[in-house]
């Protein structure tokens, strides 16, 4: 059995062509990654989970009491969310992620991926209008390499900067060896 090449960069971003981790690096003090550096390519750290920030504009629209809005993209699960057997539907490998804020935003548009050695699974999730939105992906259960990676773009409110910002996080490479 042939295994396809794993690296540092974004397969997310590399197959879909949307927001990614990458892009979360554009937006200049807003997004830090549970205290650690987001990953540069060709390094092996894997950032499972990533933070923003939206703070009332001075000119915008939010009153002065307004409060920093923050953001929060998390695997779901044991492990850190690591992909894992489906507890739901047998025989399959699925990776859950929630983005959560702490107040609603005007729009959460993201994407979940679930990579293996066997193939790849990508699925939209999102929300309007709300603080939270869930995503799943799930593959068939085959002995090899799994990895799961989401990105997201987030919508602020009115009166709030940036009006928009990216995040993306991926899970950890585990190898399943029974299904």
């Amino acid at each position: 059995m042939k295994l396809r090449r794993w690296d540092a960069t974004s397969r997310l971003v590399r197959r879909v062509g949307v927001v990614g981790a990458a892009a979360a690096i554009a937006v200049v003090g807003t997004v830090s990654t549970a205290g650690a550096a987001t990953p540069g390519l060709g390094s092996a750290r894997v950032v499972g989970k990533a933070e923003l920030a939206f703070y009332p504009s001075p000119h915008g629209e939010a009153t002065a009491s307004a409060r920093v809005i923050h953001c929060e993209m998390v695997f779901i699960g044991a492990n850190h969310g690591a992909p894992h057997h489906s507890g739901h539907v047998p025989g399959t490998v699925n990776v859950r992620v929630r983005v959560t804020c702490t107040k609603p935003v005007r729009m959460i548009r993201a994407k979940i991926g679930l990579f293996s050695n066997h193939g790849s699974k990508i699925n939209a999730y999102g929300s309007v209008g709300r603080a939270t939105a869930k995503g799943n992906a799930a593959l068939g259960c085959r002995t090899g390499y799994y990895q799961g990676e989401s990105a997201a773009q987030v919508t602020a409110p009115p009166g709030y900067t940036p009006h928009t910002a990216n995040m993306g996080a991926k899970t950890a490479k585990v190898h399943l060896t029974r299904c």
